[in-house]
């Protein structure tokens, strides 16, 4: 396995490398606030192939923007990870703040990926959440990220979870708390740009969306209207949970994925 950081300018960015084949690679992309070591927990469901996982700019190792980012200079920059690598077709997967990055990323590079899994994302920004999202901002810029630990917490695990304290939310909790208000701006001011919406019709790769119906996130109505316009997607539910399912349910995620990645490989 390959672990380095690659200097693009702009930003530096973290990454690992598992290498098996000649095979396309799959490319996993983290929640926001978190890190590549999200994927600690999943690595059973993709461990067969060549993998290849990151800290997205602001995120765990790698450098954040000094500049305002956009979701599609994140996933320009992926790609010249990607292009560095010599990787030239992936499966590509990502949840919530990955989702977003990883529709960019398809409907600006169609050619550079294989399939497609999207878990607990939506497809837009509302001007609701838009403003939610600013207030944070601005509240963790004056007090810390540690100001709305509690409150995010609770929209991305179930109260079960978190009395429980089970290793998921520990695992996010503890690297949340560390998370730089900086990035937490920027980051989070990139994904307000967010409006896939309508473009999803043109994406045309097997697609897998693994989604929640008690979502504050990403709503049940969204990741529905995600799966009818992405044709022949499969939805997959996992409940009880919150935001980030598949840290409450790791054994049936991981089941799912390598389920639907057994079926892409098959088909090579």
């Amino acid at each position: 396995m390959t672990s380095e950081v690659l200097d693009l300018g702009s930003t530096q960015i973290s990454y690992e490398f598992d290498q098996k084949n000649t095979d396309p690679t799959v490319t996993m992309i983290h929640c926001f606030g978190s890190n590549k070591k999200y994927w600690d927990f999943h690595k059973k469901s993709f461990s067969d192939y060549n993998s290849l996982i990151i800290d997205v700019p602001g995120h765990g190792q790698s450098k954040l923007y000094d500049e305002p980012c956009t979701l599609s200079q994140i996933a320009d920059d992926i790609v010249a990870l990607l292009d560095h690598l010599g990787i030239q077709k992936i499966h590509l997967g990502g949840v919530s703040m990955g989702g977003m990055i990883s529709q960019t990323l398809i409907l600006k590079y169609p050619d550079r990926v294989a399939s497609l899994m999207l878990i607990n994302t939506t497809c837009f920004i509302s001007e609701d959440m838009h403003q939610l999202w600013e207030e944070r901002s601005k509240q963790v810029l004056e007090s810390g990220t540690k100001s709305v630990h509690d409150i995010l917490m609770r929209r991305w695990f179930t109260l079960d979870a978190i009395e429980k304290e089970i290793p998921g939310y520990k695992y996010l909790s503890a690297t949340f708390e560390s998370f730089d208000p900086k990035a937490f701006k920027k980051i989070s001011e990139a994904m307000c740009g967010l409006d896939t919406n309508d473009k999803l019709k043109s994406i045309d790769v097997p697609t897998l969306i693994i989604a929640t119906p008690d979502d504050p996130g990403a709503p049940t109505h969204i990741s529905r209207r995600m799966a009818d316009f992405i044709k022949g997607s499969e939805l997959h539910w996992l409940e009880p949970a919150q935001h980030l399912s598949s840290l409450e349910h790791v054994d049936a995620f991981n089941e799912i994925v390598s389920g639907f990645l057994y079926k892409q490989f098959a088909n090579i």
